[in-house]
């Protein structure tokens, strides 16, 4: 007797399944990466005054190539990711500034005047004295807190991939 075989094609079905898992493993890689970079801040050295630069962390998923994006639309991110002055990349740049909080910096250009230890705090001395909140900085020391929250935490997105890929 013979046998009969029907086959029936379910590519497209089998494709779009893995499509919409492959797009739910990237939703969810971005928003574990996402909430392990906002933890990051709170991390030595912390850095978390307001919580404007952490509550600006978010993510992009990108189907066309495949990818997601964690980062901030914050100007000074990249300062607080990286450090500034002598911590910066590179050894940054050497001697003191004067820093005023809420000083006027619209124009955007740094001051680029760097002082002896001792003449930033004649500076500051004088500002205080005037009633100006003023400080004296060699810089700040970096928080990678974006790659902390991926280098620390890579052996978790394998598994995140194959949950949502199994779904």
């Amino acid at each position: 007797m013979p046998f009969e075989f029907t086959f029936t094609d379910n590519s497209r079905e089998v494709i779009e399944a893995m499509m919409k898992g492959k797009d739910k493993a990237l939703e969810a890689l971005g928003a574990q990466v996402e909430n392990y970079a906002k933890l990051e801040l709170e991390n030595d050295p912390r850095r978390v005054d307001t919580g404007r630069l952490r509550n600006s962390i978010t993510h992009v998923v990108n189907s066309a190539d495949d990818s997601v994006t964690v980062g901030s639309n914050v100007n000074y991110a990249v300062y607080v990711h990286e450090g500034t002055g002598i911590f910066g990349p590179n050894g940054g740049t050497g001697g003191w500034w004067v820093y005023v909080p809420g000083g006027d910096r619209s124009s955007g250009q740094p001051s680029g005047k760097r002082y002896t230890k001792a003449e930033a705090a004649r500076i500051v001395a004088y500002l205080r004295e005037k009633g100006v909140e003023a400080y004296m900085t060699q810089g700040m020391k970096p928080n990678r807190f974006l790659k902390n929250a991926v280098e620390k935490h890579q052996g978790e997105f394998a598994d995140i991939v194959k949950q949502n890929l199994e779904q």
